[in-house]
């Protein structure tokens, strides 16, 4: 993506936030993240796209030790992305200016 950006590779699970269950759930590398100063997209074959920008981002929040669990205002869902380390891509969101809560 540049030096503005990067994108990532990994795992996506997606829960609807009332009813529960799992809408779509797969492993590490099909899923993508591409994240810039002014946008999160993620890229799924089943889960479909979710974009996130600063106008409807609830919150991004460590999930477990394998991930990170976004909430969106305008979708009744939770997006959790898994990654190898979660560490770096915590590093990564926070120097492009995202909140990430620990």
């Amino acid at each position: 993506m540049g030096a503005d950006g990067f994108s990532v590779r990994g795992g996506i699970r997606v829960v609807p936030t009332i009813g529960g269950g799992v809408r779509a759930d797969s492993g590490w590398p099909m899923a993508r993240l591409r994240a810039g100063q002014t946008s999160i997209t993620f890229t799924e074959i089943w889960a479909g796209t979710l974009v996130i920008t600063s106008d409807n981002l609830v919150a991004i929040r460590r999930w477990r030790n394998t991930g990170l669990e976004f909430e969106v205002a305008d979708h009744g869902e939770l997006w959790m992305f898994r990654t190898l380390n979660v560490n770096r891509l915590i590093s990564r969101l926070l120097a492009l200016g995202w909140n990430v809560e620990q």
